[in-house]
């Protein structure tokens, strides 16, 4: 995230997340989480179908509830693997900024989950490493190191989307 190699936009946001600290920065991936790109081909497949349209539709939906669903259940099993929760408050394909009650060192290896959408859930995992603490506001600079690209893709997209957002309300 610093300021000679960023090239990603950062937002201003008030995410949750979770983290667990690693032994090395090298230790596999624990979280493998973002499904997004599935629920696309899924729509293609129901499209291509020769199936009634009524029942594509009825078929659809009740995929997009069971992905409710098992998000739901997957946000409990991650909270066991993931036990320090954290409170992004900037992000950016970069890294993020995020306080916590837990105390970090910089170089502290960690892989966290960012919780983009609560409904439906949407999340995106990283590994990566504290950069330092600002003595002004207190939040911890991380770093993603080695993300997969899907959930670089996750979270770019969901950087767009805020300031998306951010310029349709200012011109209101």
């Amino acid at each position: 995230m610093s300021e000679e190699k960023r090239s990603f936009s950062r937002i201003p946001v008030r995410l949750k997340g979770h983290a667990r600290p690693m032994q090395s920065i090298d230790s596999p991936q624990l979280f493998s989480g973002d499904l997004g790109h599935l629920s696309a081909s899924r729509e293609a497949l129901f499209r291509n179908s020769k199936l009634p349209e009524e029942l594509t539709t009825f078929l659809a939906e009740m995929d997009r509830k069971l992905d409710q669903v098992i998000g739901i259940l997957s946000k409990d099993s991650v909270r066991s693997d993931f036990s320090i929760d954290i409170e992004i408050m900037e992000i950016s394909g970069a890294g993020v900024k995020f306080r916590s009650n837990e105390q970090f060192k910089p170089d502290d290896p960690l892989e966290i989950i960012l919780v983009l959408s609560q409904m439906p859930v949407q999340m995106a995992g990283s590994k990566g490493r504290i950069l330092d603490k600002e003595s002004d506001t207190g939040l911890y600079r991380f770093e993603f190191v080695d993300m997969r690209g899907s959930d670089m893709e996750t979270i770019v997209q969901f950087v767009f989307k805020q300031q998306r957002e951010q310029i349709r309300n200012s011109k209101m």
